[in-house]
């Protein structure tokens, strides 16, 4: 497995390192941690040698840019060490290189996935330059809107361990869901990991017209039957692929807004991941459900993309 994971010496980088330990990883992975010294308008060498700076103000300009630049960087290799030391205490089979570059952030952890393709890509929620206070910083966002790779929002309890882990699932019966499904099914669970698919139906409630509208007789009786068994027959591939993986997983159904409730749900059973796919379409565009889960849930959230297919 090649996983590829962001560091910026923040807590909430720091907190996912801790995370990873409950994210299902083999033990043995090729590991790239990254980090980024945000730098504006980067000093570039090979173009400033090609024209002569004869000002000696932008000259001067030129040099501390360059030297604090050279500090930035330095200052960044030694945290990333650091923290590269700490995951390998972790998982001492991990084979894990380090890089520390200048640019922005989120455009540079993009094109180095790009290059890399990891299997999953870990980032915090936030970093050291969001003032936000909830939802994802403005480089976890562009991140997870925009690689094409599989990415981990870390936000574990570092006191606690990969025991007793609770696996939540969005599940809409399409291909990409269904992806998230075989995402979570082929990680190396602990074996008393607990799984549950959510799926969340349309508050359709039949009406009898007139001055006040009515609920029809019987309606609700017979939707919630049939709404279980219709959700029962769309859930049986992904209840079934887990089983086939020997895991233990369980179905919960609820009606509303899939983007709230499937937050709320999963918070009420206290899970510690979110599985869900991208979108629901084929398309690598990262759709509102996702984004809402990866925004407001409590927990860590891994978004998956569409595999593709032939």
């Amino acid at each position: 497995m090649k996983l590829l994971v962001a560091y910026d010496g923040s807590g909430y980088s720091h907190t996912a390192l801790s995370d990873l330990r409950r994210t299902g990883l083999p033990e043995r992975a090729d590991v790239l941690m990254v980090s980024v010294c945000e730098v504006w308008l980067p000093p570039e060498t090979h173009r400033t040698k090609n024209h002569d700076l004869s000002d000696n103000d932008t000259w001067e300009y030129f040099q501390k840019h360059s030297e604090q630049l050279d500090r930035n960087l330095s200052e960044t290799e030694k945290f990333l060490i650091e923290a590269k030391d700490e995951l390998q205490k972790q998982f001492p089979h991990w084979t894990i290189e380090t890089e520390a570059l200048a640019g922005s952030p989120s455009q540079v952890i993009l094109e180095r996935s790009a290059r890399f393709e990891p299997d999953l890509v870990a980032v915090g929620p936030k970093g050291l330059s969001s003032d936000r206070g909830i939802g994802l910083g403005s480089v976890s966002q562009t991140v997870l809107s925009y690689s094409q790779n599989p990415v981990r929002i870390c936000r574990g309890n570092a006191e606690k361990g990969a025991h007793g882990l609770k696996i939540a699932i969005g599940f809409d019966s399409s291909a990409c869901s269904l992806d998230a499904v075989k995402a979570a099914a082929k990680r190396d669970w602990h074996r008393n990991t607990e799984f549950r698919i959510f799926v969340v139906t349309d508050p359709i409630i039949p009406l009898i017209p007139g001055r006040t509208f009515q609920v029809m007789p019987g309606a609700l009786e017979f939707r919630m039957k049939g709404e279980e068994n219709w959700i029962n027959t769309l859930a049986a591939e992904a209840l079934d692929l887990l089983g086939n993986y020997g895991l233990k997983a369980s179905l919960h159904m609820s009606s509303g807004n899939p983007r709230i409730m499937l937050v709320h749900t999963a918070n009420e059973w206290k899970a510690d991941t979110i599985f869900v796919g991208k979108t629901s379409r084929r398309s690598n565009l990262l759709g509102c459900v996702a984004s809402a889960v990866a925004q407001r849930a409590s927990c860590s959230v891994e978004v998956i993309p569409t595999m593709q297919r032939g």
